[in-house]
């Protein structure tokens, strides 16, 4: 099936991006099957961007302009749009309304995916890959934190990963830049709460109130819209959000905890690995953790050694461990959210595994003593060997010596494109996702029972009798003369 499709592009300043929208919809958007409606919601310049508007989509067939009598914001003006302005009454509206920021760029094929997505079973909306949309941005993590996320890099990458991804993926919410959604479920749950107005979390609302009735949010891989973000809003921006994000977890407590969930386990490797798998710049990022190294120093000249010519490399040392002056020395705790394309790691521990997992994209594992020893062995204490077995599928094993024998398997490694080391990645992903989710689990366990711990101390306090007493003598000293 194939859902007939409104458009709503809701119009408010920056004359430049609206035209790009503009111009990406007649390209592609089927007008015989869709239509589009531009909606001028009396910002800045109103009547110069409703000139261009009208002059650049001209009478085309599907193409439609209105104009709010005053300014509505974006949730006024897309509630305004799908309830009275095209209200999709039966055999005569649209199937599916898509509501598109007016800083949004569709590209070729977006719809068709999208609404391939939407007839999915029990999916309620769909949103589109981007190079500007939070969890839905590709790439989504970067190997240079510090690198500007650009459209033709997203174009890049987008084109190389999509093929590779699943067609969809269910996610907590999804994103309002480009939010596809059935008429049937506006007509019996509304559209978006202008309590959210003029907007910013408005969406994640919706997605959330039709999830209560057995609706999914989902994001279509296939399809790519290009996002300048926040061109087409005035105001407090920050403040805005930030109250919208507490009315949101007031009504949805768990949000929060469903993000990072979904961060944590929720994507494909694929997707959180795509900057290294189309790799960009002079030269492979290598981390290396020394930490469980017995010499340091050592094991750095043959590292440097190894994989100095053609490799970036970084160190994470044990405190007091010197090293040669050309390594740079990060912080003992590094995001392990910033993508390295492969790591050294030495006599690595389970949760180094867990690290390296959502970090490096190729793992070389430095052995200093046997995988099996004495339990005085500190190596064999922390489960070295079931570490080794563990890794095996994923990792070249070595030791010291061997590293220039590791350099060649990883670069033989990247040399097998995005689909053969994706396919890899995957494996292992699915591999060590348990130890991960363990480690979450435990560690927001150990959390919450800190919380409690304090809550119970907290309320002991109160109960005391000292506490009473400060209590008592508090009032006492307010009712005194002289004080206010």
């Amino acid at each position: 099936m194939t859902r007939s499709t409104l458009v709503v592009v809701p119009v408010y300043g920056d004359l430049e991006s609206l035209l790009r929208c503009a111009d990406g919809l007649l390209e592609h958007l089927d007008a015989d099957r869709h239509r589009a409606l531009f909606v001028n919601d009396c910002g800045p310049d109103a009547d110069t961007i409703e000139r261009a508007l009208l002059e650049r989509i001209g009478d085309r067939p599907g193409f439609r302009y209105e104009r709010n009598e005053s300014n509505l914001g974006f949730v006024g003006t897309c509630n305004r749009a799908v309830t009275e302005l095209d209200t999709g009454a039966e055999g005569t509206g649209a199937e599916a309304v898509l509501l598109l920021n007016s800083d949004a760029v569709p590209t070729a094929g977006f719809l068709d995916a999208m609404l391939a997505v939407l007839d999915e079973e029990r999916t309620g909306v769909v949103t589109a890959r981007s190079d500007n949309a939070t969890i839905a941005s590709i790439p989504y993590r970067l190997t240079n934190r510090g690198a500007a996320r650009t459209e033709a890099r997203t174009r890049q990458v987008w084109g190389e990963i999509a093929p590779l991804l699943p067609v969809s993926q269910v996610m907590p919410v999804a994103m309002g830049f480009c939010f596809l959604t059935r008429r049937e479920l506006i007509t019996e749950h509304g559209l978006f709460d202008e309590a959210f107005a003029p907007g910013y979390g408005e969406e994640n609302d919706y997605c959330l109130r039709i999830a209560a009735h057995g609706w999914l949010a989902k994001i279509a891989n296939r399809a790519l819209v290009l996002h300048a973000g926040g061109k087409s809003f005035s105001g407090n921006r920050n403040a805005l959000r930030a109250a919208h994000q507490r009315e949101l977890e007031r009504r949805y407590p768990f949000l929060p905890d469903a993000v990072a969930a979904y961060q944590r386990h929720g994507m494909t490797a694929t997707e959180r690995f795509a900057d290294v798998l189309v790799p960009a710049g002079p030269a492979a990022r290598l981390a290396v953790d020394l930490r469980h190294a017995p010499d340091a120093d050592g094991l750095v000249r043959e590292i440097d050694a190894a994989f100095g010519d053609g490799f970036a490399l970084e160190a994470r040392l044990p405190s007091g461990t010197s090293a040669p002056a050309a390594w740079t020395v990060t912080t003992d705790d590094p995001d392990p959210d910033d993508l390295v394309t492969a790591t050294i790691l030495v006599d690595p521990t389970p949760a180094d595994l867990v690290l390296a997992n959502r970090r490096a994209a190729h793992w070389v594992i430095v052995r200093t003593e046997p995988t099996t020893g004495p339990w005085s062995s500190a190596a064999h204490r922390a489960g070295a060997d079931r570490v080794a077995e563990l890794a095996r599928p994923f990792a070249e094993q070595v030791t010291a010596d061997e590293l220039e024998s590791a350099r060649e398997v990883v670069e033989n490694s990247m040399l097998a494109g995005p689909s053969g080391n994706a396919a890899a990645l995957e494996r292992r992903w699915a591999a060590i996702l348990p130890l991960d989710l363990a480690a979450a689990e435990a560690g927001s366990t150990a959390s919450s029972g800190e919380v409690t711990r304090l809550r119970r101390e907290l309320d002991d306090l109160r109960a005391s009798r000292s506490f009473r007493t400060g209590q008592a003598i508090a009032k006492v000293a307010s009712r005194l003369p002289g004080r206010r």
